[in-house]
């Protein structure tokens, strides 16, 4: 016979759940926002579209510049 096992999020703490992926986060941050803002403020897709790829690559740029001075 087999005994189901009941789902338990026992030891499920946000801490770790929030650093574990804190990369896919940080991306969709990096993206959704500019997107995001890019919509709202012109409605056309083209535009939206620039905006975030110009949003990502300044995001991109200034991590870059954090992480060389911490070198």
């Amino acid at each position: 016979m087999v005994t189901k096992k009941s789902m338990e999020l026992k030891g499920w703490e946000f801490g770790k759940w929030f650093t574990g992926n804190w990369s896919t986060i940080k991306e969709f941050l990096k993206v959704g926002v500019p997107a995001i803002v890019g919509w709202v403020s012109t409605g056309n897709p083209y535009w939206a579209g620039a905006i975030t790829l110009v949003g990502k690559f300044l995001l991109d740029l200034g991590e870059y510049y954090v992480k060389a001075r911490e070198d």
